[in-house]
């Protein structure tokens, strides 16, 4: 066991095996020793060993891979798994340091903080993909007036073409659901969390309210009407 072994004598190649050896017993639901791995992250954190962070990442990539797919904001981020698990690496190796380490007493505490490294990368990257959809939009359907003189800097003739795009989307909305959810996200800027608050009676809990912005932004970004209206020269 690893308490009658001194782990920071070990060479970093035996500890990397033993991490190994040791994450299979404990997926595998047998008994194990997490020192190992533990001792890993305080080599690549607190000794700043560019290593022992290489075999983190490779030892802990498909699991960090796991919470990216299944976070229920991941599908509207635009963004592959990749992305997301290395912006979460990058984020727990620049936020911690020797003197934040000493915060985290075990590998449990330290595999807690990563999954909230995946959620926080996320979260960020689903509220730029949300704001995206809208004004990346209207600005193609403002784009189509700037050829033609002087109407490109009227006020009035923007608000017409905005009013176009939100009709064109609320044509493609199937439900009052759907409807609160874009008007909410994209007008109000409200989070899920505080949609589901607004429209308790609407939807159950705050994993409904994306599951349904979810399926509403994969459909508008299917529909090659709604594209074709967006960048077309008319």
């Amino acid at each position: 066991m690893s308490d009658q072994i001194d782990l920071h004598l070990l060479a970093l190649a035996s500890i990397a095996h033993r991490c190994t050896r040791e994450t299979e017993a404990f997926f595998q639901r047998r008994s194990h020793d997490p020192a190992y791995c533990y001792e890993l992250f305080r080599r690549a954190i607190v000794d700043r060993c560019q290593p022992a962070w290489d075999v983190i990442y490779a030892q802990y990539r498909p699991l960090v891979a796991g919470w990216v797919e299944r976070h229920p904001a991941y599908v509207v981020s635009g963004e592959e798994v990749q992305f997301f698990v290395n912006r979460a690496f990058e984020k727990m190796w620049v936020a911690l340091d020797s003197a934040k380490f000493a915060r985290f007493p075990n590998l449990k505490s330290l595999l807690r903080y990563l999954q909230m490294c995946v959620h926080s990368t996320i979260v960020d990257q689903s509220r730029k993909a949300e704001q995206a959809v809208a004004s990346v939009q209207v600005e193609g359907l403002s784009d189509r007036s700037s050829t033609q003189g002087s109407r490109r800097d009227d006020p009035a003739l923007a608000g017409v073409y905005r009013q176009e795009f939100w009709e064109q989307i609320d044509a493609r909305l199937n439900d009052e659901r759907e409807r609160r959810v874009v008007y909410g996200s994209f007008i109000l800027g409200l989070k899920p969390r505080e949609l589901h608050a607004r429209y308790q009676d609407t939807f159950g809990d705050v994993r409904d309210v994306y599951r349904v912005k979810e399926n509403v932004l994969a459909r508008l970004r299917r529909d090659a009407d709604l594209a074709e209206i967006l960048g077309s020269d008319a």
